[in-house]
């Protein structure tokens, strides 16, 4: 049979992951990865109240006390002594002291558990005749040697810290501790705590951890996959980038010194395109891979503890194991956008007098012309769930459709198909709504706070804007309507009175603020992160760029009624405008601000406006009704 040896999981169990080397008084955080006392110390030197940890980039609140209070991982400890111990059966001329009578000078001859380790063979013969030792249960050094006992199976008593004659026998569960018999007199009475013998305590903790590690296997599979799906879209981004530059080159060869200029410029946008999204799949390859080492770690400490830990082992480490696998098991991920690996270089025509440049880098395929837009269907204009003055409008994670409904006080959400399916009160006569990455609704109204509502319509959040003098804003002086999210997932907040924009993370938290020159009544945000704003009655649509300065104003296509309402941005970053007073829906370029063409006429004073995922349907909202328009041709 084959010879016991340290196994290589306990080798990465035990290596400190600052230092590389064997684990000295180690120290867990709660995220169970564990380090030296000494080298968690220098590594907290500077923080004053948090500490991030080295492995998964966790930040943790130091305790009070001090690095050296953060939870001792015993079974690190058992880990070694087994490897020591392993070291000591392959090497029996290993000098190790009798842990009976303490010499040092006598060949091991067999482990005895109640000694708690190695004991010569004078000592054996002792632990045979002595009744003292009759509970002592010593094995033979050959059968250690040969495997027929695993190490792993050797146990050690433990004793109390405050009784430290006594055994530590039993498991509170009320507290979560180890006691020994007098403890359970004195600081852990039968009255008024739920004692357990250690033995059962520790099956019904293996069990449980057990079952958490099996509800972890689909989270693992996910991660694992995940990392899979993002290195291949990473792969494919770069294949892709590729081509287009060799794209480029093509054709600049043909028309070197015509355009020079565009090649370059090209470049730039090549580079730009594929840096954002490079940026923003390795940010989630990073959160994937956080997860996968938080996972193998727990999962490692997990099955190694249920498999080869003693009862004192997992009585020590249960809460953490049990929160951390608890946690882990519910982790959701974002799922894999496959088309962030799309850029593609258009190639222009050579040698044509309109022609400037080489072509364009392009993000998504894009399609001549704004195509034909049909009215597909209509709803929400009877019955008890109509429309009484609708707004805004955003498209749920779900794919139904959700607006604003200003008469009625509440956001009503509407199946695609145009079913009725729930109603959300909210006070103050809701203008706008947005749907956050989490899918969480946010909602602007007439007050001066801005709400935010789960699937479920339970109100999760309220929070004021500030405006650009970073003073509160309240209700004599404020009204809140325009409302988007930017491309860094931020939320954008108008107010119409003051005439300003609050941006602010998705839980409130406030950024910055800045002027803008209208009442910024409906805002979207442009794939190139320009800001549009419109105001309604007899303005013009207004650009300005992410900090707020102005770029460029958007004019009526003809000499009509021009009454720019709600607005929403394409994946090939073109922009469509509802005009209010005409009835027409018009669409822009938002690189360039050029007037496209006209999508449809057949709407009556159009107010917000939505893409449904495909991006083959538009929601239109009006007063009373909500019109669904799906292209016809491309």
């Amino acid at each position: 049979m084959a010879e016991s040896k340290p196994t290589s999981n306990n080798k990465d169990l035990t290596e400190c992951g600052i230092c590389l080397c064997t684990i000295e008084e180690p120290k867990a955080l709660p995220c169970l990865h564990t380090f030296c006392l000494k080298c968690l110390t220098k590594w907290a030197e500077g923080k004053k109240d948090t500490i991030r940890c080295p492995i998964c980039v966790q930040d943790f609140s130091i305790p009070g006390d001090g690095v050296k209070a953060f939870r001792t991982n015993f079974f690190i400890n058992t880990l070694k002594d087994r490897q020591a111990t392993a070291m000591t059966i392959q090497s029996r001329d290993t000098v190790v002291p009798c842990a009976s009578c303490g010499a040092v000078d006598e060949r091991v001859e067999g482990h005895c558990s109640g000694c708690g380790g190695f004991i010569c063979g004078g000592c054996i013969a002792m632990h045979s005749k002595l009744k003292t030792f009759s509970n002592h249960k010593v094995i033979p050094y050959e059968d250690l040697k040969s495997g027929k006992v695993d190490i792993r199976n050797l146990s050690q008593k433990k004793y109390c810290k405050i009784h430290e004659d006594q055994v530590l026998w039993f498991y509170c569960e009320t507290c979560g501790v180890l006691t020994c018999r007098d403890c359970t007199v004195v600081d852990h009475p039968a009255s008024s705590h739920s004692l357990v013998n250690l033995e059962s305590a520790s099956k019904g903790h293996k069990k449980e951890i057990e079952q958490l590690i099996k509800g972890c296997d689909a989270i693992k599979i996910k991660t694992d996959n995940a990392h899979t799906e993002i290195d291949s879209v990473l792969d494919q981004l770069v294949g892709n980038a590729a081509t287009a530059e060799a794209g480029i080159d093509e054709s600049f060869n043909e028309a070197m010194k015509l355009l020079k200029d565009s090649r370059n410029k090209l470049k730039g946008e090549l580079t730009k395109a594929v840096s954002d999204r490079k940026k923003q799949l390795d940010a989630q390859k990073d959160e994937v891979m956080i997860q996968q080492t938080r996972l193998q770690t727990a999962l490692q400490m997990a099955t190694e503890v249920v498999k080869t830990g003693s009862d004192y082992d997992l009585a020590l480490i249960y809460t953490s194991l049990k929160t951390n696998l608890t946690e882990l098991r519910d982790v959701k991920l974002a799922p894999v956008d496959k088309q962030k690996a799309a850029v593609h270089f258009k190639s222009a025509h050579i040698g044509q007098e309109t022609t400037q440049k080489l072509g364009s880098v392009l993000v998504k395929q894009r399609k001549e012309g704004v195509g034909v837009w049909k009215l597909d269907r209509s709803f929400g204009d009877v019955g008890a769930e109509k429309l009484k003055y609708g707004r805004g409008v955003a498209i749920t994670q779900e794919g139904d459709i959700a607006v604003a409904d200003m008469a009625d006080s509440a956001v009503k959400i509407y199946k695609k198909d145009g079913q009725f399916k729930s109603s959300i009160t909210v006070p103050d006569n809701p203008w706008n709504v947005v749907v956050s990455s989490d899918g969480k609704l946010i909602v602007t109204n007439l007050s001066a706070s801005v709400s935010i509502y789960d699937g479920k319509g339970n109100q999760k959040h309220q929070f004021p804007t500030k405006s650009p003098d970073n003073v509160s804003s309240d209700t004599r002086d404020t009204t809140h309507w325009g409302l988007a999210i930017d491309n860094y997932n931020n939320l954008l907040v108008g107010e119409t009175r003051q005439k300003y924009i609050s941006k602010h993370h998705l839980d409130g938290t406030h950024i910055t603020s800045f002027k803008v020159p209208i009442s910024p009544v409906f805002i979207t945000v442009s794939l190139d992160a320009k800001i549009f704003i419109s105001g309604g009655m007899d303005t013009d649509v207004h650009i300005l760029n992410e900090n707020g300065v102005h770029l460029q104003t958007l004019t009526a296509p003809q000499d009509s009624g021009w009454s720019p309402y709600g607005m929403c941005c394409t994946s090939t970053n073109e922009i469509y405008i509802s005009n209010t007073s005409s009835g027409v829906i018009y669409c822009y370029s938002a690189e360039t601000g050029a007037y496209i063409g006209c999508l449809t006429k057949d709407v009556s004073k159009p107010a917000g406006l939505a893409l449904m995922n495909d991006e083959n349907q538009l929601v239109v909202v009006e007063d009373y009704c909500i019109k669904i328009f799906k292209v016809q041709n491309q």
